[in-house]
């Protein structure tokens, strides 16, 4: 769907005016945020959790079979799929308490049909592009999408937001490449920084030519003249990423650290909004800042370990490096809260649906990081996040081992039969007999 033009821009009010706002608003509203220990639902028993991870250990072998039985015909896929997306529905509203309307969001084919799409124009884009790059730019599009069901506009993937998806997996296999010199990576960064702001630079080699292409996809579908807060805010990540070069170098303070965590997650979501809207509200603006702040500090934690063995600076490296996480942890849970409950004027009808969807994934994944990585949290803090979670944090760490080696063993026969390498390959090789 073509954008359409803004109602009105006041040329007194840009996005670059209003950034530094949102960023001291944040950071102001994380420090104000207290380390209680975190609410995350009422007690579990020790026999809920296990029945919950025996019926965990039986769908992982269930559904394990049913992607190595993926028919053949067009027909039977759409078939199996139905039949997956029902006993997830079912197992999840059982067992993990989700509620029925994420049937028409989490399991919804708009939703099904844009991750296909993008993972048909990804590999278009770049064959080569590895499961994990893919992977990341998957979580961006799944970010744009939880965005447009908040705004109650149609779930889909818009050039702009496949092109912002595509991009920073793209940069990042040179920046992260081990023999490009980082001369020639600052040299990268500045020249994509120009064709951010609109200079008409030719392609020097290959990733340039990547990247520079992506840029023009967003020009196309957005209009520099016409859409200047989409490109404020594109720039506003690109900063944020060559700011955040300086947690790698000397000892930086806290208060330095929160600085670059807040500008380049908020930034990264309030391009993911812009992308899908071409416009916003404050509010929108501000609900959209403070969830991709929430997510860059779950990333944070998620990388503790490896940062720390690589000399990364966070805030949660810095912590570390003091004891156990509890009180940074148990405050990001409470922030994750403080940011979805602050802005209520979302326009879907779906709107309730769709923040428990982004508050449970985010629980999740915060519960995740505790449970394997242990050695990070004290031995009461552990306990007492886990009586509140659905599942042990042994048991859970047992299940992601099963689901490795069945999803492993899976693969290998996919690879054998039908050429793919994992579940994710099959669904990039069935995407055009899904849309035919």
């Amino acid at each position: 769907m073509p954008a359409q033009p803004p109602l009105a821009v006041s040329p007194t009010s840009t996005l670059a005016d209003r950034l530094a706002p949102l960023r001291d608003r944040c950071a102001a509203a994380w420090r104000a945020t207290p380390a209680d220990r975190p609410r995350l639902g009422p007690p579990v028993t020790r026999w809920r959790q296990w029945t919950n991870a025996r019926a965990t250990s039986r769908l992982i072998d269930d559904i394990a079979g049913r992607v190595d039985a993926y028919p053949e015909g067009a027909p039977a896929r759409r078939a199996w799929r139905e039949t997956v997306r029902r006993q997830l529905q079912d197992f999840g509203e059982t067992h993990f308490g989700w509620p029925s309307g994420y049937r028409r969001l989490l399991f919804g084919d708009a939703f099904y049909d844009a991750s296909v799409d993008f993972s048909r124009r990804a590999r278009a884009f770049d064959p080569d592009l590895s499961l994990d790059d893919l992977g990341q730019a998957l979580r961006n599009v799944w970010i744009g999408n939880s965005l447009q069901m908040l705004l109650a506009r149609p779930v889909a993937l818009t050039s702009g937001l496949f092109a912002y998806s595509m991009l920073y997996p793209v940069t990042d296999n040179l920046l992260d490449a081990p023999d490009v010199s980082p001369a020639d990576k600052s040299h990268f960064n500045r020249r994509l920084g120009r064709r951010l702001i609109g200079d008409p630079l030719p392609a020097g080699h290959e990733a340039e030519a990547r990247a520079f292409g992506l840029v023009r996809q967003i020009e196309e579908e957005f209009p520099r003249h016409r859409w200047p807060d989409v490109w404020d805010s594109v720039l506003a990540i690109h900063r944020g990423q060559i700011a955040s070069l300086r947690q790698h170098g000397v000892p930086m303070s806290e208060d330095d650290l929160l600085d670059i965590s807040v500008a380049k997650g908020g930034a990264s979501v309030l391009a993911d909004l812009y992308l899908v809207a071409g416009e916003a509200t404050p509010a929108e603006e501000r609900f959209a800042f403070g969830y991709g702040v929430f997510l860059q500090l779950l990333d944070d934690l998620q990388d503790a370990t490896t940062d720390l063995a690589a000399g990364h600076q966070t805030l949660f490296t810095q912590a570390a490096r003091r004891g156990p996480l509890d009180e940074l942890t148990a405050r990001l849970a409470r922030f994750i809260d403080v940011v979805l409950d602050s802005e209520r004027g979302f326009p879907s009808e779906h709107a309730t649906d769709c923040m428990d969807l982004i508050r449970r994934n985010c629980r999740a994944l915060l519960v995740g990081v505790m449970a394997e990585q242990p050695t990070l949290f004290s031995r009461s803090f552990r306990y007492d996040v886990e009586r509140q979670w659905p599942l042990g944090f042994r048991a859970m760490r047992r299940l992601r081992r099963r689901a490795r080696r069945r999803f492993q063993a899976t693969a290998q026969r996919l690879q054998a039969r039908q050429g793919v390498s994992s579940p994710l390959e099959l669904l990039l090789a069935t995407c055009p007999l899904e849309h035919q």
